[in-house]
């Protein structure tokens, strides 16, 4: 309601266009404009204006906004302070660190770490192994952010399954992504050297090195060639490097599913003795 008193609307404005059908009240103070029907998106942001302005989409939910989970009947929704479950919205009562809570599709959610640590405790190893590895195919995940959001929660129910599960999803080489591990399962096919992955070279945190070699390679998923600003950050990474006589692969993830060998020709072509 509070979006339409700030356009202007009086409580009897209101009340006259939701008698006529202009306004269709979907929780109290919420109301669909022209039409009742809404799309599953609709629905999620009508559960998180009607839970306090605060709240933030989370759990199941937000594992289905992000594109890596299932939905469920009842919309989930996380709120500084207690609330009470309504018919269609099921309330739960936490409070998030602010890289725990973003904006997805003009929704206020919670980030894809935290809601993968919020759904541990209601997943098998199996199931949370497949959570991660959906949320990773689809470019959405950051390691890094989760192990800091178990930090941050040691003890919550969960934890321990999503430690074991994360520890065989790194691997040995603690790779951080589903390219970084392709790309390593590609360079022992050819018997060359294990490089070290995510490592500080120059000051920059790069993907994959060799330093006898003096050699990055950087994996860049499909999101980046649609991101000019990533785009410009990467080609100014790309001239720090150089500066310190450090030579940089960029391997595309279509490359490395289409066209395994000419990357390996790449890697050995820059080698440096």
């Amino acid at each position: 309601m509070w979006q339409l008193v700030a356009i202007g609307l009086g409580r009897d404005a209101i009340r006259y266009r939701e008698k006529v059908g202009r306004l269709h009240r979907i929780h109290h103070g919420v109301y669909a404009v022209g039409y009742r029907k809404l799309t599953p998106q609709g629905h999620r942001m009508a559960a998180v204006l009607a839970s306090g302005p605060d709240a933030v989409l989370s759990h199941w939910s937000a594992a289905a906004q992000w594109g890596f989970g299932q939905s469920r009947w009842k919309t989930d929704v996380t709120t500084p302070s207690s609330r009470r479950s309504r018919k269609t919205i099921r309330a739960h009562t936490a409070t998030l660190h602010p890289e725990e809570r973003t904006v997805h599709d003009g929704i206020p959610i919670t980030s894809v770490e935290r809601t993968i640590l919020d759904l541990a405790a209601h997943l098998s190893k199996d199931q949370l192994a497949h959570l991660i590895e959906e949320a990773d195919r689809k470019q959405r995940f950051d390691l890094r952010k989760l192990d800091r959001a178990i930090a941050r929660r040691p003890h919550v129910k969960g934890v321990a399954r999503l430690k074991t599960v994360l520890a065989a999803y790194r691997g040995t080489a603690d790779t951080r992504s589903h390219l970084e591990r392709k790309f390593r399962k590609l360079i022992a096919t050819a018997n060359l050297p294990e490089p070290q992955f995510n490592v500080l070279v120059a000051g920059l945190t790069v993907d994959v090195y060799w330093p006898q070699w003096k050699l990055v390679v950087e994996l860049d998923g499909e999101p980046y060639h649609d991101n000019p600003v990533a785009f410009e950050t990467d080609r100014i990474r790309d001239a720090t490097l150089q500066k310190h006589d450090i030579r940089v692969l960029r391997v595309t993830g279509d490359r490395l599913d289409n066209a395994p060998d000419a990357v390996l020709a790449d890697v050995l072509a820059l080698r440096r003795f």
